[in-house]
């Protein structure tokens, strides 16, 4: 028997939204969780702010936690698994947050079969409004997977794919939300070209952006149709549409999800 049901090892901005959201939503009572943090001052703040235990080390969070949480990055999380692999039983779950570092990776360094899951989520989690994909190995049982999903759950949709999908999820929605505030940003900049103040432009350009995502996510609409639900005849968005088009917006945005993903793919690969 483990004292801790989740343990998280990096407090950083998506370990501490993850943090928050379960804390806020009582997916898991604060007396179930441990942290810890390399930036000592960093995890001891949140610890204070939000009741939870804080461990001296990974190691002890690592006996305490039956599900331990790797929240760090990819350039550091072999040193993190240096220190706990030979730690985790078969009997604990590890859930990785790092981009690009596959399950034939990680169990180098683990003794046993323990059940491994990874996750590629996005900073939207800092507000409960994450697109999280999950992808599991074969020692995850059900009861497990299902923890895990509510777990992320709290920060916004979860998605189950192979493990394979995973460097197109960095790619898409992983990466996705500085595509979209750099579109925001250019959007605005439209407006204060056309006149509109930096704050009402900056106002509009967000909340169209956000309307506009909730609009297909609500109707299960094809963008394509809700495009042409805008476009009248001859009118100012079928000529914006053509400018857009003229600029090769769509093939700039595939090959930005494509460059992404082969990061992400070279990212593994580094590590081998």
């Amino acid at each position: 028997m483990f004292e801790k049901e989740l343990g998280i090892i990096g407090v950083g901005k998506i370990g501490s939204a993850l943090l928050n959201r379960l804390i806020l939503t009582k997916t898991i009572d604060v007396n179930g969780i441990i942290i810890y943090d390399i930036d000592e001052n960093k995890s001891e703040e949140k610890a204070i702010e939000l009741g939870v235990k804080l461990a001296k080390d990974n190691q002890e969070l690592v006996r305490n936690s039956k599900h331990i949480l790797i929240a760090v990055i990819p350039q550091v999380i072999d040193e993190v698994l240096a220190e706990v692999g030979p730690l985790i039983k078969e009997d604990q779950i590890i859930i990785s947050l790092a981009a690009g570092i596959s399950f034939e990776h990680i169990t180098k360094f683990l003794n046993g079969n323990v059940g491994l899951v990874r996750v590629m989520t996005n900073t939207p989690a800092l507000i409960g409004s994450a697109a999280t994909a999950i992808a599991h190995n074969k020692y995850v049982k059900q009861e497990q997977l299902e923890f895990i999903k509510k777990i992320f759950k709290a920060v916004g949709i979860v998605v189950e794919l192979e493990e394979n999908h995973l460097d197109a999820v960095t790619g898409l929605s992983g990466s996705g939300p500085a595509y979209i505030f750099i579109i925001i940003d250019a959007l605005a900049d439209g407006g204060v070209k056309m006149g509109l103040s930096r704050e009402i432009s900056l106002k509009l350009a967000a909340q169209t952006v956000m309307g506009s995502a909730k609009l297909l996510l609500d109707t299960k609409k094809h963008p394509g149709e809700l495009k042409d639900m805008v476009a009248t005849p001859a009118g100012t968005t079928i000529t914006a549409i053509h400018e857009l088009e003229s600029a090769k917006i769509r093939a700039t945005l595939i090959r930005a999800v494509e460059a992404a993903t082969l990061k992400s793919k070279s990212l593994n690969s580094s590590n081998e």
